[in-house]
């Protein structure tokens, strides 16, 4: 079996365990109201029921609501899903014959190096299981999000190559 893990981390890089959502709405922590914070999803593998090995870890940077609460809400979604499809669906060539604008790969959410150290502090103290793995876990997910991005990035300039070569073609052959 598996089982999920939610935290955020503040700016104070204070961590709060938060309980899975509802419906696709966290629960209320009135102390972050309307505050930034690294949101950590660890995805772990169970041993007896409880946390045993770290598998996978996710990050998202997020601001709460006036009443310190995050809900996930379909628009936002649905920029990531765009932003996203976007870069998996297309290549160069499609990109630049298409006349509309594209968007700019987002940048991936990664904690900082601080971040990075309260989570291990964090996970070492409550889920020592879970905090053998993190280090490993951790840095090879931020090392696969760079990656990916950095493609999206190399993408953008591809495409970029092939509409100025379009337009030095187009105006060209306006001068015969």
């Amino acid at each position: 079996m598996g089982g999920i893990k939610w935290l955020y981390i503040s700016k104070e890089n204070k961590i709060y365990k938060v309980p899975n959502p509802k419906n696709g709405i966290f629960r209320a922590i009135k102390e972050l109201s309307e505050q930034d914070v690294l949101k950590v999803m660890l995805y772990y593998r169970t041993k007896n029921r409880k946390p045993d090995k770290l598998v996978m870890v996710e990050f998202d940077r997020i601001t709460l609501d006036s009443n310190g609460v995050y809900e996930v809400i379909d628009e936002r979604e649905k920029r990531m899903l765009q932003n996203a499809f976007q870069f998996i669906y297309n290549t160069p060539q499609q990109l630049a014959d298409n006349k509309s604008p594209f968007e700019l790969p987002q940048e991936p959410s990664v904690p900082s190096n601080i971040e990075k150290i309260a989570l291990y502090e964090y996970l070492n103290q409550n889920f020592p299981n879970l905090g053998n793995d993190a280090p490993a876990i951790v840095e090879n997910a931020i090392s696969s999000l760079k990656k990916i991005h950095q493609k999206k990035i190399n993408l953008i300039e591809e495409t970029n190559k092939l509409r100025k070569c379009n337009l030095k073609l187009y105006f060209e052959s306006r001068k015969v």
